[in-house]
C-alpha cells in the first residue's frame, strides 16, 4: 500500500508475468495427462530454475543426473528445502530446489554445504548452483546457516507488522464475537495448512501460496 505509482505498477507487471507463466505450467501439465495441482505448478517453476534456456540439460543440483520432465512429476524427484524447513521453517520457493529423492536422502536435514562440501563431488555441486537464481546460490555457501540468521532482524519485522494486523482484526472481530473464543495463528501455518490439505486447488488461481512468489 506504501508504495509509490511507478514502483506499484513494476510489482503488478511481475504479478502479471508470473501468473502467465503459471498458466503456461497449468497447461503443460494438462497436456501431460498430469494433476493440476500447486505442487506439480511447483515443480514444474523450480525445474524451470535448473536451466532456463535448455530444458534437456536439467539436472539434479546434487546428483547432477538429468531430470527428464517425466522423472520430474514422478516420485523420484523431490522437491527439497535447502535450508532444513524443520528449523528454519523457510517454506519460500528460494529456498527450494527439485532434486531425486536419493539425492535428498543423502542430503538429508543439513545445507548443501554441511551434506556435500567435504565430498569429492563439491566442486561440481557448486558449479551446478551457480547456474541457479541469485536467492538460491547463497544457500550452497559454507556461512549459509549464518546468513539465514542475519535475515532474522527482517523477518521480524515482517512478522510485527503482521501482528499488529492481527491484533487489529482480532478487536474488531471481539465487538461482534466473544473475544475467548477468537484465535489468532501465524500466516506461516495456515499457508501451510492450507497446500497440506489441497484447499489451494479450491480457490481462484491468483490465490495460489506460491503464485507470486
Amino acid at each position: 500500500f506504501k508504495l509509490p505509482p511507478p514502483q506499484l505498477a513494476e510489482v503488478q507487471k511481475i504479478q502479471a508475468e508470473n501468473q502467465r507463466k503459471n498458466d503456461a505450467r497449468r497447461e503443460e501439465l494438462r497436456k501431460l495427462g498430469q494433476a493440476d495441482n500447486a505442487r506439480n505448478v511447483q515443480k514444474l517453476r523450480l525445474w524451470e530454475e535448473l536451466n532456463p534456456r535448455d530444458p534437456l540439460d536439467r539436472r539434479c543440483p546434487f546428483s547432477g543426473q538429468q531430470i527428464s520432465i517425466h522423472a520430474l512429476l514422478s516420485d523420484e524427484v523431490e522437491i527439497e528445502h535447502l535450508i532444513p524447513f524443520a528449523q528454519s521453517w523457510d517454506d519460500s520457493a528460494a529456498n527450494k530446489v527439485v532434486c531425486f529423492r536419493s539425492a535428498n536422502r543423502l542430503k538429508g536435514k543439513q545445507t548443501p554445504f554441511d551434506a556435500f562440501g567435504h565430498s569429492s563431488e563439491w566442486v561440481e555441486i557448486a558449479q551446478r548452483a551457480a547456474g541457479l537464481p541469485n536467492n538460491k546460490r547463497w544457500r550452497f555457501e559454507p556461512d549459509a546457516w549464518q546468513r539465514f540468521e542475519k535475515m532474522g532482524g527482517f523477518l521480524g519485522r515482517q512478522l510485527n507488522e503482521t501482528g499488529w494486523l492481527a491484533r487489529v482484526a482480532k478487536h474488531y472481530l471481539a465487538a461482534v464475537a466473544d473475544p475467548y473464543k477468537i484465535h489468532v495463528l501465524l500466516g506461516k501455518l495456515t499457508a501451510l495448512l492450507r497446500a497440506k490439505w489441497g484447499f489451494n486447488n479450491l480457490l481462484p488461481d491468483h490465490n495460489f501460496s506460491d503464485a507470486k512468489t
